[in-house]
């Protein structure tokens, strides 16, 4: 079977045609202020399973067999059935930003405990598209979690109206604040209990987690899948990383070792809330995000005494494949613990 993260980039947003219809905007889900407009993820070919594979299907190449595996029609229906999800814009800096927000249609009594997931990728590559949603999302939300998420700002998936600027991407610059800005949208949710709040990030999204998560005391959990820890060892292990740095980091010729350091966890751990509890995930054939970089942090969290769980996936990929259900299960267990 196809790895997910490849099968995801496969998944086409919307076609030029969809991209042009103006979806049908709902009542706003919060109170902020922030929230400019929100309409259902479920528009134009994603309305039903078979639009969905129709569209893809006229894809030069397209699996239909591995889409079918790792997105069964009925648990898409299901969702749908099930599953609030919408696209929404808010405002992040001045910025106008590209979010998806998840919630159970039925929550019963009670509020919800609420999770923050950070995407991996950059404004060109890995973000929030209508498949990546299902493959990472829903499986939270369906376990009764109010799911948010930044496109961060410079990236746009949808019809929302912002168009696309990769180069206000800073890879871990202002757009952290994309992340925090989240907080005002979950506070003025009716259904949603802010004093249980957690925080997921993959890959370059652990790097956002953990810029974030310095001005978030009120985080109860962190989990980080397949993150970077220090982003100057890592150029030694993917050179290649240095295109994205360059473009995407302010004054990056001149100042590369301030900007790489800021970003990297290591060289600031004491400011992270000191008894926040870290799940670390890694598949040791990682060849994107080295695996040291999770062990070199879950290390210095023991020399500090700070709460952690290291988990290691042997022969498991970036995406955490062929390892992803168990992956998932490690997330489930660690938010029981601690929300």
């Amino acid at each position: 079977m196809k790895p997910v993260w490849l099968l995801l980039g496969t998944l086409l947003i919307a076609n030029p045609v969809a991209a042009k219809q103006s979806p049908d905007l709902l009542p706003a889900f919060s109170t902020a202020q922030t929230l400019k407009s929100n309409f259902s993820c479920y528009i134009s070919h994603f309305a039903s399973y078979d639009s969905w594979l129709t569209m893809l299907s006229k894809k030069p190449k397209f699996n239909t067999t591995a889409f079918a595996e790792r997105f069964p029609k009925a648990v898409i229906e299901q969702r749908q059935q099930q599953i609030d999800c919408r696209i929404f814009v808010y405002e992040s800096d001045g910025v106008l930003v590209e979010g998806v927000m998840l919630q159970p249609r039925s929550t019963g009594p009670g509020k919800l405990p609420v999770v923050i997931y950070n995407r991996g990728g950059n404004a060109k590559g890995g973000i929030w598209n209508y498949g990546a949603i299902h493959a990472y999302l829903m499986p939270l939300a369906e376990q009764n979690y109010i799911v948010i998420a930044s496109q961060y700002r410079g990236a746009s998936a949808f019809p929302t109206g912002i168009k696309a600027r990769p180069l206000a991407d800073q890879f871990g610059g202002i757009d952290v604040n994309d992340v925090k800005n989240l907080l005002p949208i979950v506070e003025g949710m009716a259904n949603a209990d802010n004093q249980r709040l957690a925080m997921k990030g993959f890959s370059r999204g652990g790097m956002m987690s953990y810029l974030a998560a310095r001005d978030m005391p009120q985080l109860k959990a962190l989990i980080v899948e397949a993150g970077v820890a220090d982003l100057e060892k890592q150029l030694v292990q993917r050179p290649e990383m240095e295109n994205i740095y360059t473009k995407a980091m302010p004054n990056y010729a001149a100042e590369k070792t301030a900007q790489l350091s800021a970003r990297s966890v290591l060289h600031w751990l004491d400011k992270l809330p000191p008894q926040l509890p870290i799940l670390l995930v890694h598949g040791d054939k990682d060849v994107r995000v080295d695996i040291e970089q999770s062990q070199w942090l879950a290390k210095a969290l023991s020399e500090k005494g700070h709460p952690h769980k290291l988990v290691i996936f042997p022969g498991a990929d970036h995406g955490l494949d062929p390892n992803r259900v168990e992956a998932d299960a490690e997330t489930a267990a660690w938010l029981k613990l601690y929300l």
